[in-house]
């Protein structure tokens, strides 16, 4: 039997927006699309140093050393699907300790990235706080402080956030909304 191994990771959740949709109007063209997805995010993970974990339903699942490597990589998935109009998807990113077993991942820092996914607009990245701090400091990223969530599974609130390059918009409902104000790096 493999043994597990515990490790302090960064964990990466995409999924395709839309997708459920999509599939009940036309199963071949989703189809394409899971493997679409496949095609161009495997590499930019790994170019960024992740690893590939699997594919969950219409999302993916990866973790890297750092969470400055997880962002930016997510930065690098936006940019890139930007200029796609067939695949949008919403990105989570936690960093915690986590345990590997059998090429697949367990714990919270899974958990919460998982949670954490479906909070991010269409094309966005939310992040929790621990991978704020990691990435405050770093002038090519900015944030946005989201909101105080208790994610299902957890007794505690965490600060959300969402992320974005200087060149990019922060996703605002209510741009009066002070906790829609943009945190400089």
């Amino acid at each position: 039997m493999p043994e597990s191994t515990r490790k302090l990771a960064a964990i990466v959740f995409t999924d395709i927006v839309g997708f459920t949709e999509l599939m009940g109007k036309d199963e071949k063209a989703a189809m394409a699309l899971l493997e679409k997805q496949k095609r161009l995010l495997r590499p930019i993970i790994e170019n960024f140093q992740g690893e590939w974990l699997k594919k969950i339903g219409d999302g993916t699942l990866s973790s890297f050393p750092s969470a400055v490597q997880a962002v930016t990589c997510a930065l690098e998935i936006q940019r890139i699907l930007d200029h796609d109009p067939e695949l949008t998807v919403r990105i989570g990113i936690h960093i915690g300790d986590v345990i590997k077993k059998d090429g697949d991942v367990f714990g919270d820092g899974v958990n919460i990235a998982s949670r954490l996914e479906p909070l991010a607009e269409p094309g966005g990245i939310c992040v929790s706080e621990r991978v704020y701090e990691d990435i405050r400091n770093k002038p090519e990223i900015n944030s946005a402080f989201q909101d105080e969530q208790i994610l299902k599974g957890l007794d505690r609130p965490i600060k959300v956030y969402s992320v974005f390059t200087k060149m990019g918009t922060v996703p605002q409902e209510n741009p009066n909304d002070p906790k829609a104000k943009v945190q400089k790096s």
